[in-house]
């Protein structure tokens, strides 16, 4: 059986401290999982590591369980954002789990010329990358940036120095192992800009080519989904780039 893991929104986390677990975290816990006192859960709250704790008190719609003892540190995610145009038939659900669970330690929705969908439900997206975290066994948790345009997400990125990985379905782009092996971004932000239904426009890609940070990469010789294509360049920086 899988560890039973919990994030929770605590300041700080230590041995010795109780914790009164409520709401969805509890009804997680003592309907799903069917804990009771005296059963060990891991707790973590993304930045003072991850902690095992024991149930010693339940109530009608809270428990108590007290910190027993640090097993881990804080392991932080490889420095990866993933800068996404929403996509219609792309649910929340599948981005954050799947980015989560390839190591992106923050989200930057964009939107484009071709951006059907313009608006992002910040809290439903945070509890997705919540359940993906303690699925997962991550015990940092991923950031979720303001939505922004593409333009003046270029423009900041350009100025910030961050290195820009472009998925390129225009087949000028090189091949990512190619592209990839010549990067060096040793303690820079890496970047993974992924367009929405249709692609980025001319006009966007001349854009996004003029930036001397910017490395297009093609995912193959296939039109990708967009959500194919997510996961296709994530587990490519990974491998290149990341930190297994």
């Amino acid at each position: 059986m899988r560890k039973i893991r919990l994030f929770l929104e605590e300041s700080a986390l230590k041995a010795g401290q109780q914790l009164k677990i409520a709401e969805n975290n509890f009804d997680y816990l003592t309907k799903v999982m069917r804990q009771k006192i005296g059963d060990r859960i891991f707790v973590f709250n993304g930045r003072d590591g991850e902690f095992a704790a024991e149930i010693i008190s339940i109530e009608k719609k809270f428990l108590f369980a007290e910190i027993k003892e640090k097993i881990s540190e804080l392991k932080k995610s490889p420095n990866i954002t993933l800068a996404f145009a929403m996509v219609k038939n792309v649910g929340l659900d599948f981005i954050a789990t799947k980015a989560v669970e390839l190591g992106v330690s923050r989200f930057q929705p964009i939107i484009t010329n071709r951006t059907i969908v313009d608006k992002i439900n910040n809290q439903r997206f945070k509890i997705y990358i919540k359940e993906a975290c303690e699925q997962c066994e991550r015990n940092d948790f991923a950031e979720i940036s303001e939505i922004k345009k593409l333009d003046k997400f270029l423009a900041e990125a350009e100025i910030s120095k961050k290195v820009l990985i472009l998925c390129d379905e225009s087949g000028q782009a090189g091949k990512a192992s190619a592209v990839l092996s010549k990067i060096s971004a040793a303690e820079k932000e890496i970047v993974i800009l992924v367009g929405p239904e249709g692609g980025f426009t001319n006009e966007e890609f001349d854009k996004m080519r003029a930036l001397k940070n910017l490395y297009p990469i093609s995912l193959g010789p296939r039109i990708l989904r967009a959500d194919t294509a997510m996961v296709a360049a994530l587990s490519l920086v990974q491998e290149f780039l990341g930190d297994w």
